[in-house]
């Protein structure tokens, strides 16, 4: 079962804009892309980068690195020189609150 962890009031991470959490032991990005979240683990998976400076655009995050390019939705990897997707992680609004799943949405079930 998916424990939800607060990020803030919803409206209060600007679009285009992004804020870090910790989700267990990884840093977790939450986005807000025209007023829909996005959350993914901020670590490029081609160098180990922050994710999180990077540009959006499209609904893909760019590395700031190298511009290798993520789907938001999914994390699959989706330009060179990147190959493995980053771990995406379940949002949500409840109550005006804006929340992310404390674990990555591969580990649900």
């Amino acid at each position: 079962m998916t424990d939800w962890i607060d990020v803030g009031p919803e409206g209060s991470i600007e679009p285009g804009d992004h804020r870090l959490l910790e989700a267990g032991e990884i840093e977790v990005a939450v986005f807000n892309v025209d007023g829909r979240y996005f959350a993914l683990e901020n670590l490029c998976s081609h160098e180990d980068f922050p994710l999180a400076g990077g540009t959006i655009d499209d609904d893909c995050i760019y590395c700031p690195l190298h511009d290798a390019a993520f789907d938001l939705y999914t994390g699959e990897a989706l330009t060179p020189p990147a190959e493995d997707p980053v771990l995406t992680f379940p949002v949500r609004v409840q109550d005006g609150m804006i929340q992310v799943g404390d674990r990555p949405h591969e580990d649900e079930g």
